[in-house]
């Protein structure tokens, strides 16, 4: 596989980042580039294009539907990163505070760290 590098403005590089999501930088350009020459090309008779003049309302509603599910779901796992990320911090600030100090480490034995 071949490569190139190229350089675009701040403003559209911000846009790419906004629509690539989770993906991977490289597999979303490559996937815009591959969509850009597939539509260019001519469609094969024996193939089948989708023609979004021809969808059913339903299909309309169904698709807006998951669209929006999915951002919902996409909110959600944000949320649940940062409770996460919050959880993290909160169990290791407790064992912190669980830990023995060193005046006690010294003065006890190993075995003796459970009494009072």
């Amino acid at each position: 596989m071949k490569t190139f590098s190229i350089r675009i403005e701040e403003d559209l590089f911000d846009k790419v980042e906004e629509a690539r999501g989770e993906k991977a930088r490289t597999d979303f350009l490559r996937e815009v580039i591959v969509g850009y020459f597939v539509t260019k090309a001519s469609p094969e008779p024996n193939q089948a294009s989708p023609d979004l003049n021809q969808t059913s309302p339903e299909q309309v509603k169904h698709i807006e539907s998951l669209q929006s599910e999915i951002t919902f779901l996409r909110e959600q796992v944000k949320d649940l990163d940062r409770l996460l990320s919050q959880e993290q911090s909160l169990h290791l600030q407790t064992q912190k505070q669980i830990m023995p100090t060193q005046e006690e480490i010294n003065k006890k034995s190993w075995w003796q760290f459970w009494k009072k």
